[in-house]
């Protein structure tokens, strides 16, 4: 027998798993310069019609998964790329290609790049995204060209851990069904999506990991709560890791017969959990998992793939089934946060060097006044419907805020010359940039409350692309720099006695709990599926314990430290 390895990488979602290797690998999509006859032609032809019916059907496969998993807005991405498959602008160059005297992988190769670098010089910013999407479909169809293994189709009644260098957050979702009860990832941050989609699949994940040393269908452990693997356990290590798995299933349930109950500790602080959502479908999941509201409701889906703007009545509806479903409870809507990552295409953004820097949410929104005060009206609009907080995003001076109060009252008066009718709300801001943090007594003068937005907070914190694989080693959120922003951001709110939140990935994180606690947050607003499992943490913990972690934690000068020590004092509930 191999002798038995540990490998310390990054946890990327908790829990714990034990499985045999898949090793997915990846296949580079290059040029390979081969060359056919002119009588293989025909033979070409027919590889590349199979090769299209047959991702074409794991496409179908992955888009029903996604379905039945996420919704049909996003299962409508992979519709989109099946789409793609039939295309004739894609498909005719493709046999053009081989037609030329290429084989069918480098007519793929060739197509898809010129046809990826058309769509990357088109001036609107939505059509120009689509050049991912190319590239996507093209490296696919390759892929099934070579015979890779296709990780939608795994199939095995063993419990398997993939390990890959990376995996896109869509993939993770097939391959969910498939008995994967783990991850081992080389590359990827704990705010990337597919992490985030790993949580509220409840599968264990670890990246930063030497991949190579792991061979194809060897016995491993993933440890994603301490950050680490293990090669060829011994039989007392993996009987140990069984018996705590069978632990970790007996929380989870004990956490779920909590779910209808509140969030208090045993000496009586009182916690509001709530969850995070991108669509109003998703509303329900926030209440059957035990949620007492909606912490970030992102409004961005409603701006995205279309050519115009929503109307104000398309807004207000999707407004208005949020509220009503969630009435009585607080539901916090952010306006557009478009920008960064998020392109909207009839905004015409300009191509930036660095769009996380550059014309993103609350600039668009003071300088496309028209379009914040459109979805300002829907929103006021709403009020009548339920328990009202209106959220700007990316904050970062007095100035912003006053403005947006201002247009927010401009919004008002439209209504009132409408004589429409529109209850009462409150006003917020996301403190995810350092200069709100640093500039929090002020803000909080102006606002209702602040909902700290620990993903982006972090990122501008440490300089880190929180979507960059090869630099996620360097992104924690349990940095003493970001820890003792946060801690200056509730000393102003409590200073001012405003409402304090935190929406990041921050909130669902067990070993961030007693830390946040201990700093006298009244809502966490987390992943829905995360809630139950929070919720068993704070009826453990100690209110005036929690005050002592968190006084510790931010004397700390290493993330490391501070992880360590989170860690030992959760082990002791």
């Amino acid at each position: 027998m191999s002798e038995q390895r540990v490998l310390k990488g990054k946890p990327l979602s908790p829990g714990l798993a034990w499985g045999r290797s898949f090793l997915y690998e990846t296949i580079p999509f290059m040029q390979r310069n081969i060359k056919i006859k002119k009588e293989d032609v025909e033979k070409e032809l027919d590889r590349l019609k199979e090769a299209l019916k047959k991702t074409k059907e794991s496409l179908q496969k992955l888009k029903d998964s996604v379905r039945r998993r996420l919704g049909e807005e996003k299962a409508g991405i992979l519709e989109a790329h099946m789409l793609m498959l039939e295309d004739p602008m894609f498909v005719d160059e493709i046999k053009k290609a081989i037609e030329e005297g290429n084989s069918a992988e480098d007519a793929v190769f060739t197509a898809t790049e010129k046809i990826k670098e058309m769509f990357e010089t088109i001036p609107d910013p939505y059509l120009r995204e689509r050049a991912a999407d190319v590239k996507d479909v093209g490296s696919r169809l390759y892929r099934t060209l070579l015979g890779g293994k296709d990780i939608a189709q795994l199939d095995t009644n063993e419990p398997i851990i993939v390990v890959a260098n990376d995996l896109a957050a869509s993939e993770l979702i097939a391959i969910s069904e498939n008995n994967v009860v783990g991850l081992v990832l080389s590359q990827g941050g704990p705010t990337s999506h597919m992490a985030i989609i790993a949580k509220s699949l409840n599968l264990p994940a670890v990246s930063g990991i030497d991949i190579s040393l792991i061979s194809d269908n060897c016995l491993l452990i993933v440890d994603g709560i301490r950050g680490e693997i293990t090669i060829n356990p011994s039989s007392d290590v993996l009987m140990q890791i069984k018996n705590n798995i069978e632990k970790l299933q007996r929380e989870q349930e004990e956490a779920l017969s909590l779910k209808d109950l509140p969030a208090v500790t045993p000496d009586g602080l009182s916690i509001e959990l709530w969850g995070n959502i991108a669509h109003p479908d998703e509303a329900s999941a926030v209440l059957s998992s035990g949620g007492s509201g909606i912490g970030l409701f992102r409004t961005e889906f409603l701006f995205m793939n279309r050519n115009t703007p929503p109307s104000e009545d398309e807004q207000f509806e999707a407004y208005r089934k949020v509220l009503d479903e969630m009435k009585p409870h607080p539901v916090v809507i952010r306006t557009l946060d478009a920008g960064g990552d998020k392109e909207i295409p009839y905004l015409n953004i300009p191509k930036e060097d660095n769009p996380f820097l550059g014309y993103r949410a609350i600039r668009i929104g003071l300088t496309e006044e028209q379009l914040l005060i459109t979805q300002l009206k829907a929103l006021i609009r709403s009020s009548i419907c339920g328990n009202l907080y209106i959220m700007f995003p990316m904050i970062s001076s007095l100035w912003e805020i006053r403005r947006a109060k201002t247009l927010i009252q401009k919004a008002a008066s439209q209504l009132d010359d409408k004589g429409m009718r529109y209850g009462k709300f409150k006003v917020g801001i996301m403190i995810e940039i350092p200069s709100a943090a640093i500039m929090a007594e002020e803000l909080a003068k102006e606002v209702d409350f602040f909902s700290i937005g620990t993903n982006d907070l972090t990122q501008y914190t440490l300089a880190v692309d929180r979507g960059n694989s090869k630099v996620s080693q360097w992104y924690d959120h349990l940095h003493p720099a970001v820890l003792k922003l946060i801690a200056m951001t509730s000393k102003a709110a409590k200073t001012q006695k405003i409402e304090l939140g935190i929406c990041g990935e921050m909130a669902g994180d067990p070993f961030a709990l007693p830390f946040l606690l201990g700093l006298g947050f009244d809502e966490l607003s987390m992943s829905p599926p995360a809630i139950p499992k929070i919720k068993r943490l704070v009826r453990k913990f100690q209110a005036e314990r929690a005050k002592q972690v968190a006084q510790k934690a931010l004397s700390m000068k290493d993330a490391d430290e501070v992880r360590q020590y989170l860690n030992e004092v959760m082990a002791k509930l």
